[in-house]
């Protein structure tokens, strides 16, 4: 009788050295998902201030843009009360032919200004995407803390019924 309630306990403090075990290998891994939560949320504020930043360029480039497009407006209204006195004077026609340049000039800004804008929309859209998938990660992580948050206090409550030897 002596012999089985001394293989009895042992193996008791077998099964709780092996749930001791099992309980630090969870909150190891708890740790290590916790930090590769604030690595995930530190990726997510860089993320976004990427994104704000971009937002921010795209603003600038959009209203460059516009000043741009209202500069050539004025430009060729210009241009176009030039040739009413070009055939009055030869030295108007040579300013003339500056404007016309300065105007191809400014078109190709504008060009290249509305191309720089179309990139950066592309950009930003990548961004979201890539925000959005980190933020569902994020959350399908924090969901499967939740669940071993819940677990780890379901297997905790049955040990705190059990009767002590």
């Amino acid at each position: 009788m002596e012999h089985y309630r001394q293989s009895v306990k042992e193996q008791r403090d077998q099964d709780r050295r092996r749930h001791e075990q099992q309980i630090q290998q969870l909150q190891a891994e708890m740790r290590q998902l916790q930090q590769s939560l604030v690595v995930k949320q530190d990726d997510i504020t860089r993320l976004n201030q990427e994104g704000a930043r971009l937002v921010a360029d795209l603003s600038h480039a959009q209203k460059s843009l516009y000043e741009q497009q209202s500069h050539s407006r004025q430009l060729t209204q210009k241009f176009e009360a030039l040739q009413a006195i070009e055939q009055h004077c030869k030295t108007v026609e040579a300013q003339l032919e500056d404007k016309d340049a300065h105007i191809k000039e400014l078109t190709n800004q504008a060009a290249g200004a509305a191309k720089q804008a179309e990139g950066l929309a592309k950009r930003i859209h990548g961004l979201e995407l890539t925000l959005a998938a980190a933020q569902a990660r994020l959350e399908t992580q924090q969901a499967m803390s939740e669940q071993l948050r819940a677990f780890m206090g379901h297997q905790e409550a049955p040990e705190a019924k059990e009767p002590a030897p």
